[in-house]
């Protein structure tokens, strides 16, 4: 029981960048909402930041989507901010590069550092998801239910990417689902932000259905294995709770690192407006107080 309901709690920090999931799943799970009545009230954890990052091995096992998640539980309130992956930054001991090219470059302890040099913070703690694997799971849910906003057609042989999509509610397969996580023209970043957080709260709805609870354990057990993170369970449950009560108060902001379009040498860069993003964020991250 007790594995079980780590397994669960992780399941709910993995997902939590979609946030407005989260009350919606937790009162499906009846066992959850026991424990939950249960706990002390004082929080689990204190005011902190964590770096989620999402692998996508298409992609030379780079960090396809790059988050800061900050959570103040006394305040019941959390932020995130993504930073699109292009996003021109000081890579330590690698120079000017683009940011998601630190996990190919140093794994998650370059990366973490890259994001804190760039936003002038402290990150002690790291989520990493590789979400082509999550697309074993998705079959295994016989597919996942999307609104696809657009018409999204796109072919690369070389990379053996054939993306063949049409506009409405539907229910996709895991390679259709990476197509349309992977789309990248319209409007680039931001709009695959979008979708990303769309497609963690349909997995989230899907995955926490007693049906597939009951049906399938094994797929926890399996998303568990395309989850790395240092966040020990007492942490991990204590994360979920603030969450869950941030969102029920309504006290979640989002947003996205501010910059501008740069070519390089021929090369595509997003260049953040440093003075905007050290603005944000001071706005949505409390950097006085940093937990070790």
């Amino acid at each position: 029981m007790r594995k079980f309901l780590i397994i669960t709690c992780i399941v709910l920090v993995v997902l939590s960048a979609a946030f407005g999931f989260l009350v919606a799943v937790a009162s499906k799970l009846a066992l959850f909402e026991l424990f939950i009545s249960m706990t002390p009230t004082s929080p689990f954890t204190q005011e902190t930041n964590i770096l989620v990052l999402g692998l996508d091995d298409a992609f030379g096992h780079r960090s396809d989507t790059i988050m800061v998640l900050h959570t103040d539980p006394e305040n019941r309130s959390a932020s995130l901010i993504s930073i699109p992956r292009d996003t021109l930054a000081l890579l330590p001991g690698r120079g000017l590069d683009k940011i998601n090219h630190a996990y190919a470059y140093g794994g998650v302890d370059l990366a973490r550092r890259s994001v804190e040099k760039l936003f002038d913070i402290k990150i002690p703690y790291y989520i990493v998801i590789n979400l082509s694997g999550i697309t074993n799971i998705i079959d295994e849910l016989g597919g996942l239910t999307i609104d696809v906003e657009k018409r999204m057609y796109y072919v690369d042989y070389a990379g053996g990417l054939h993306i063949n999509l049409y506009p409405g509610v539907q229910r996709l397969t895991g390679k259709e689902l990476m197509g349309y996580l992977r789309y990248r023209r319209d409007g680039g970043d931001f709009s695959r932000i979008s979708r990303q957080q769309k497609f963690l709260t349909s997995l989230a709805n899907e995955l926490m259905k007693r049906d597939n609870l009951l049906r399938s354990p094994k797929l926890f057990l399996t998303l568990l294995s395309y989850v790395k993170t240092n966040l020990n369970s007492r942490k991990t449950l204590g994360l979920s709770l603030s969450l869950r009560d941030a969102q029920e108060l309504g006290r979640i902001k989002m947003t996205t690192v501010p910059g501008r379009d740069l070519m390089i040498d021929g090369i595509y860069y997003w260049k953040p407006d440093i003075s905007r993003m050290r603005n944000l964020v001071k706005q949505y991250i409390n950097s006085k107080q940093q937990n070790t």
